[in-house]
């Protein structure tokens, strides 16, 4: 295992270069300069350290990453390679390895973020064909006793993972753990949980987070965060599902109502928990999404299904990403600016 160094008061953001999740591509169009202003943003009015850059394509995340560095940001990279054989998985990540050591040699202050919630993300790990089907499977009851056996498999897959990461990279390991994933920390040298708050666990949330901080290794919130609608914060990591797809495109389930103060209340008060507990950083999720832009109908306002803190505006198709800080996005940067 390689020594982290000291982690300080790690204040970070996710950042989504483009993650291919099958049917709906998160980022279709690339401008360069469109991530110079996003980065600098967040540098400067958010007062983030790091930011956590994620997504399918590793030139696209090499790219991003060292603009990060040259603008002063400390950068976590995550490849993301969402429904494939896990064979495919490990080659991802090996190529992004190779990148993301590139980037250290040159720049250091770089965290390889091997993955996030590989046992829904990737194949053979819980039944199901596809990601919505594995996630599906988990909110089911009777598949809970099977939580183990599931946390067995994933724990086998990042031993190797860790070893195909250690062969080219030669910084801080981590992984992004959901909240029913039993990892085995051993390998890796911090601790990364998707640490969401919902209707189900919010009784003994702070509490079990504790209990991860006493483990010894520096542990960082590597995502939380909720949707822009009335009684998000209730659907945590779900809020997502709100936005439906049909025959004719996507839609709003109806009955939802724009609240973006939720959201922003949301952060603040589970940045106080992890102030509290101890934690070595936090990474909200996250920062645009910019296949869900704003609307003024609400019909179609699909930003309300995002986890985004600035709300993507409607554009030229393939034109600049034209965006707008939500109220998340001002009180995120009124604690990180003090903190």
């Amino acid at each position: 295992m390689t020594a982290a160094p000291p982690v300080p008061a790690l204040r970070g953001i996710n950042y989504d270069v483009g993650t291919d999740y099958g049917s709906v591509p998160s980022r279709v169009f690339w401008h360069r300069d469109d991530v110079i202003r996003d980065l600098v943003a967040i540098r400067d009015e958010l007062h983030c350290t790091t930011v956590n850059l994620f997504g399918t394509d590793t030139g696209r995340l090499a790219e991003a990453a060292g603009i990060a560095r040259r603008v002063g940001l400390h950068v976590w990279v995550q490849p993301r390679l969402i429904d494939r054989p896990q064979h495919e998985v490990l080659a991802h990540l090996l190529d992004a390895a190779r990148a993301v050591e590139q980037l250290r040699l040159e720049h250091g202050a770089v965290v390889l973020n091997i993955g996030c919630e590989w046992s829904i993300f990737s194949h053979g790990l819980i039944p199901g064909r596809s990601y919505a089907e594995r996630a599906a499977h988990l909110g089911r009851p009777w598949s809970w006793p099977a939580l183990p056996l599931y946390s067995r498999r994933l724990n086998r897959l990042l031993a190797r993972a860790v070893e195909v990461a250690r062969d080219e990279f030669h910084g801080p390991v981590t992984y992004a753990a959901g909240l029913w994933e039993q990892v085995d920390w051993r390998p890796f040298d911090l601790v990364g949980l998707n640490y969401y708050r919902l209707r189900w666990n919010r009784l003994g949330y702070a509490r079990r987070l504790r209990k991860h901080v006493q483990h010894g290794r520096p542990v960082v919130i590597t995502e939380f965060g909720c949707a822009t609608f009335r009684g998000a914060a209730a659907l945590g990591p779900a809020g997502h599902t709100i936005l439906r797809y049909g025959p004719d495109g996507p839609y709003l389930a109806p009955g939802y109502v724009r609240d973006e103060q939720e959201q922003a209340d949301y952060l603040h008060s589970l940045l106080d928990v992890y102030r509290a507990a101890g934690v070595a950083g936090t990474f909200v999720f996250e920062f645009a999404e910019p296949y869900k832009p704003h609307s003024a109908d609400p019909r179609t306002d699909f930003d309300m299904s995002g986890y985004g803190i600035v709300k993507v505006l409607p554009g030229a198709p393939g034109g600049p990403l034209r965006w707008e800080p939500k109220a998340a996005f001002r009180a995120l940067a009124r604690v990180y600016e003090v903190s």
